[in-house]
């Protein structure tokens, strides 16, 4: 018994140490390198004696710790672009539905172009608008990940980001003048209200990516996302 006991209290530390080691695993591996050695020697040293495994509370703080970290790596972002990252969000959204419209009114479509024109030209006009479609579709395709890879980095505080918005933007809106200039032979109704829909996002998130707060949170050095050494009361 007095055996058994000697080994538990050796193993009782080795066991708490690798219990905090998995959880700060869920960090990112540059806060780790750069103060994981520090958070585990402050860990370690406020356990209970005898304790072999985190509990729940220091769990829990790490856990919400490494979530916060890999989120918002940065000082936590003014509602300005909390409110950017969101349009962009419902960004990708809209260019979803904007590509189901697209295929869904591709029968309407090709009525119009038959009332439009006179049968000898049917063909040659059949031809063009069916080249037009599949390039619309092949584009809003491609906005979905647009709008997914500038949500990522706006979350991720990358400033040239907000200049990508812009010229995101810019993009659409000469779309947009493409579309209405081709008139409803190509564009029906509901594919030039969801293009406007995008339009009206992208325009909101330019404007409060570069308002005040947005352009202050952008330029400021990156501070750590949590003071975990006021999480687990050290001073």
């Amino acid at each position: 018994m007095s055996e058994l006991a000697g080994w538990q209290r050796r193993s009782g530390p080795a066991r708490l140490e690798r219990g905090y080691r998995r959880l700060l695993a869920c960090y990112p591996r540059a806060y780790r390198r750069e103060n994981g050695e520090e958070i585990l020697a402050v860990l370690l040293a406020c356990a209970r004696d005898g304790q072999q495994r985190p509990g729940l509370p220091e769990s829990a703080d790490l856990v919400k710790g490494a979530l916060r970290t890999r989120l918002w790596p940065a000082m936590r972002p003014p509602r300005t672009v909390l409110a950017a990252v969101w349009l962009a969000c419902a960004g990708v959204a809209a260019q979803l539905a904007y590509l189901v419209i697209n295929v869904v009114t591709a029968g309407s479509v090709g009525s119009a172009y038959a009332r439009e024109y006179p049968p000898w030209a049917a063909a040659a006009v059949h031809d063009s608008v069916t080249v037009s479609l599949v390039t619309d579709r092949v584009e809003e395709a491609i906005g979905i990940g647009v709008w997914l890879l500038l949500a990522w980095a706006l979350a991720r505080r990358r400033g040239l980001a907000r200049f990508a918005v812009v010229a995101w933007f810019g993009l659409t809106c000469f779309n947009l003048l493409q579309a209405a200039g081709r008139g409803a032979v190509v564009n029906a109704p509901p594919d030039m209200a969801a293009g406007a829909v995008i339009w009206l996002l992208n325009l909101a998130a330019s404007v409060l990516l570069f308002t005040a707060a947005s352009s202050r949170y952008y330029r400021q050095k990156p501070r750590p996302v949590i003071s975990w050494r006021r999480a687990f009361g050290t001073r």
